[in-house]
């Protein structure tokens, strides 16, 4: 796993008022150690989430704030978000145009952990051809009890600052915790979806399937000329492959902001 550069763990706290808060114990805990600048945001509303990304983002460019996120709060039951405190909903597509700013600036370090039930369920919002929304995720992917997560996150993030070791502090996460957790990274989660392109759309029977349906939709259209052969047309698919592949791994993982990036993540096209 590429390592994270990181020196604070900013809390966002979603829960609702009446409730026992899981990111108010975990602020004090963290705090109470000394181990970590800790930063706190409350979220009853998307124009606080907003605000707090905003001045996450200053102390990041002005004063060298490398910030994990840490979110608590309801998960919708739909998988696509979570709830501020308010009741209203945040998508996770509307969370990570909000954060991918952040990364950008970060050099592509920045970890978001939602602990949220369904927190997982962010990955359905990444998009490969779009700018690496984090360098990792982890979250639960199903109902989670509030204690839990402060007891389970206090001790990972303990051990993950005092030995610099995320195999170490995952294996934390693993030995505290009765739920399942997801966890992926930006270059595990880029590879997956290519593997899964190239495996079960780009293999020799999908590329005929689409060559076929592309030359009869040109029939209907072009009635004066014929088509490229159904040869020509699979050789066209497989040139393209490579092409597309290094466009889209360069602008997600940022090549053309940082160059050492080439070198952290240096990943070629999947068979198929």
């Amino acid at each position: 796993m590429t390592k994270s550069l990181f020196n604070a763990i900013v809390i966002l706290d979603a829960v609702p008022e009446d409730e026992i808060n899981p990111a108010q114990l975990l602020r004090w805990t963290l705090k109470s150690t000394n181990e970590l600048t800790v930063q706190y945001l409350r979220l009853n509303t998307m124009n606080d989430l907003q605000a707090g990304m905003r001045t996450t983002l200053n102390e990041i460019q002005n004063n060298d704030l490398k910030p994990w996120l840490h979110l608590n709060g309801h998960g919708l039951e739909d998988q696509s978000g979570f709830v501020f405190a308010n009741g209203s909903p945040c998508r996770w597509d509307e969370l990570r145009q909000l954060i991918t700013p952040l990364n950008e600036e970060l050099r592509l370090n920045l970890y978001l952990i939602l602990a949220t039930c369904f927190g997982g369920s962010f990955a359905r919002a990444i998009d490969t051809t779009d700018r690496a929304p984090v360098l990792g995720l982890i979250g639960p992917i199903n109902d989670v009890d509030g204690a839990e997560l402060v007891d389970v996150f206090s001790d990972f993030y303990r051990t993950l600052y005092r030995t610099q070791s995320f195999s170490k502090a995952l294996n934390k996460l693993d030995t505290k915790t009765q739920s399942s957790y997801y966890r992926t990274t930006a270059e595990d989660f880029f590879c997956d979806v290519w593997n899964f392109y190239m495996r079960n759309l780009c293999n020799e029977e999908e590329i005929e399937n689409r060559v076929r349906v592309i030359r009869k939709q040109y029939k209907k259209q072009n009635t004066h000329s014929s088509p490229c052969s159904v040869g020509q047309l699979k050789r066209t698919f497989r040139r393209e492959n490579p092409v597309l592949f290094e466009k889209f791994r360069n602008h997600y993982f940022m090549y053309d902001l940082y160059e050492g990036n080439k070198e952290r993540f240096s990943l070629t096209l999947p068979s198929s």
